[in-house]
């Protein structure tokens, strides 16, 4: 039996510290959802910005260095290198400096929720003696619950030119072990996802 615990925005628990409790955990990724213009496929955009949008300025770089490494082929680039300390909700000045640098495509990523879920060890609830005697020997037990953090991470791909969006997909990632194997993790997924459609080179 699985309960979720909590439900947590990225504006309200940073990042690092919800990964920092699962630190030796085995973590695995994979894509839940994704979505793919039809008429888009094929479009082989090879200049492509990567932006995190992430208040973390050291996790906005860690996430777009990763992202933009795992899009092989495509001229693939952290939008921190080219926007330097822009404020990212200044839509208007990232568009315009983005088309001037000669960029097709964005892809967005945003760390969508942290959340925690508790799986309670199976015991014997058939009777109040039963199950009274094992739970509270359990409870001051060590590991009679599994704790598992799980990271929804939303990417969307847009092309610049009409402003369309082209791909999008969520990951969902359980245990992550550290920031950075997370978001490794979460880039080789979406750039595979991405790719199978040749949506860029």
């Amino acid at each position: 039996m699985k309960t979720k615990l909590s439900h947590r925005t990225l504006g309200v628990v940073p990042l690092v510290l919800a990964l920092a409790i699962a630190a030796m955990s085995c973590a695995s990724t994979e894509m839940t959802s994704t979505w793919t213009d039809p008429s888009a496929k094929g479009a082989s955009l090879s200049k492509v910005a990567v932006i995190c949008l992430a208040k973390d300025p050291g996790l906005r770089r860690m996430a777009e260095n990763t992202a933009a490494a795992n899009l092989k082929g495509a001229d693939a680039v952290p939008s921190y290198q080219v926007l330097g300390d822009t404020d990212l909700k200044n839509r208007d000045f990232v568009k315009a400096k983005l088309s001037t640098l000669g960029f097709q495509a964005a892809l967005i990523m945003r760390v969508a929720s942290v959340n925690e879920q508790v799986t309670a060890v199976d015991g014997p609830y058939g009777t109040f003696d039963g199950y009274y005697d094992w739970a509270g020997a359990a409870v001051y037990a060590p590991g009679y619950l599994e704790t598992d953090t799980v990271v929804h991470v939303v990417s969307n791909l847009y092309s610049l030119n009409d402003q369309k969006l082209i791909w999008s997909g969520v990951s969902e990632t359980f245990d992550p072990a550290s920031a950075q194997s997370f978001m490794n993790d979460v880039s080789k997924a979406v750039a595979k996802s991405i790719q199978k459609d040749h949506l860029i080179l």
